[in-house]
């Protein structure tokens, strides 16, 4: 792996931007959808490395879905059956700085990949993204919804009480381990 890691140049609704590359292929068990990428993630060449993703790094653990590792966890996600990708490719410091058209025209090329690529789950990181292609829901976990043909899952909120992220990620354990 070189030093830029994923971190890529990509056509972004008429302008280049770096960005991460989407880690996916046929086969994949779940993929992993976020908003947007972070600026940590993009300079360090791999996804969640911010505070909330390393949270969800845990989470993935705490599932058993993830082993520790000592390398670069995206890269040991995907050889274990688990891709990434994001509503949209422009990345900010945060969710307000992406707009309504972004998550429009990104939702259409998300839709095509997943038909593409077929995963079994697709996981969203942040319910945010799920609302804005799916619309509202109550909840998260396995919310009765699919999207590309598979089972859609929205991970706990990083502020969600822990007995609730406890109960949520276990379904998704159930189903995946």
């Amino acid at each position: 792996m070189s030093d830029v890691g994923h971190r890529v140049q990509v056509e972004w609704m008429g302008e280049t931007v770096e960005s991460l590359e989407d880690l996916l292929r046929p086969g994949l068990r779940i993929v992993c959808v976020g908003i947007n990428p972070a600026p940590v993630s993009v300079a360090a060449g791999h996804y969640y490395q911010g505070r909330l993703g390393q949270g969800f790094w845990t989470r993935l653990r705490a599932v058993g879905l993830m082993p520790s590792t000592g390398g670069w966890e995206d890269d040991t996600a995907l050889a274990l059956g688990i891709g990434f990708t994001d509503v949209v490719k422009r990345p900010t410091p945060g969710e307000s700085g992406v707009t309504a058209q972004e998550f429009e025209y990104g939702r259409d090329l998300l839709l095509g990949k997943l038909k593409k690529y077929e995963p079994g789950i697709v996981l969203f990181v942040f319910k945010k993204a799920a609302t804005t292609l799916l619309g509202s829901f109550t909840g998260n976990g396995f919310i009765g919804r699919s999207l590309g043909g598979a089972d859609v899952f929205v991970m706990p909120g990083p502020y969600e009480s822990s007995v609730t992220a406890t109960r949520t990620l276990a379904a998704l354990r159930e189903r995946v381990t």
